[in-house]
């Protein structure tokens, strides 16, 4: 991502070398961090008046009866959540405590933090591998496999099969893949780099942020990712160095 000083320059060198100008165009000026700093603030207000819902109704228990005052509280519950996921940009980029985690672990939870999460129907299948534990922050890879899970339900209506998948493919990768049942291809969404930009999405009512974690944590713990599709099945597909110190 670029600052805005960044693409200023960068715009002045497309007077002196028009073929860049194509590629300069596919540039976010936005970088993540400066839009988890706004969020980060919005959230701030966002969970006074939260907080200030709570209070009153704590002290007159009778509004509680009021369908718009639950409601409004409910919306503001909806808000922080999603700016919770937002500010993670401010977060993901620093230093966080990082310790041995077992991905097999967090895998397993996958359904049942996902049913917590949304509405859903679909079955989950394990093929996991015999794997080493990584360095990483734990919330960090839970936050990053449950974002690419969402995906796969909402790829498969809510409704499909989907295998978590694991191995240790040579001494200095692991493979993880999720693999969702759809009739859609990976060839017909958008181009990944695209999908990973903040606040990208080709859905309606979604805030576009889950891919762009995604893309954050990968960038930070030195991963790789791509997105692929075979006999009507989508694979995300998470290459990560055993070693990531």
């Amino acid at each position: 991502m670029l600052n805005y000083d960044e693409y200023k320059k960068l715009n002045e060198l497309i007077k002196y070398s028009p073929d860049l100008e194509p590629i300069i165009n596919k540039m976010s000026f936005i970088s993540p961090s400066e839009l988890s700093i706004d969020s980060h603030d919005i959230k701030n207000h966002i969970a006074y008046l939260k907080t200030s819902f709570q209070l009153l109704k704590k002290k007159c228990p009778e509004l509680s009866d009021i369908k718009y005052f639950s409601r409004m509280e409910n919306v503001l519950s909806e808000l922080i959540h999603h700016m919770d996921r937002t500010t993670l940009y401010r977060y993901s980029m620093k230093d966080a405590d990082i310790s041995p985690v077992n991905i097999n672990d967090i895998l397993y939870e996958m359904p049942d933090i996902i049913d917590d999460t949304i509405d859903n129907d679909c079955s989950f299948e394990f093929n996991l591998g015999n794997i080493p534990d990584i360095l990483i922050n734990y919330d960090h890879l839970k936050m990053m496999l449950t974002e690419i899970i969402l995906n796969a339900c909402e790829a498969s209506e809510y409704t499909g099969e989907i295998t978590l998948y694991s191995e240790k493919c040579n001494t200095s990768e692991i493979h993880i893949k999720i693999i969702n049942d759809t009739t859609v291809p990976a060839s017909s969404f958008p181009h990944l780099e695209q999908m990973v930009q903040p606040f990208f999405s080709t859905r309606q009512n979604h805030c576009g942020v889950g891919l762009s974690i995604v893309h954050q944590i990968c960038m930070k713990y030195n991963m790789a990712y791509s997105l692929t599709s075979d006999n009507n099945k989508t694979i995300f597909s998470i290459i990560i160095p055993c070693s990531t110190d």
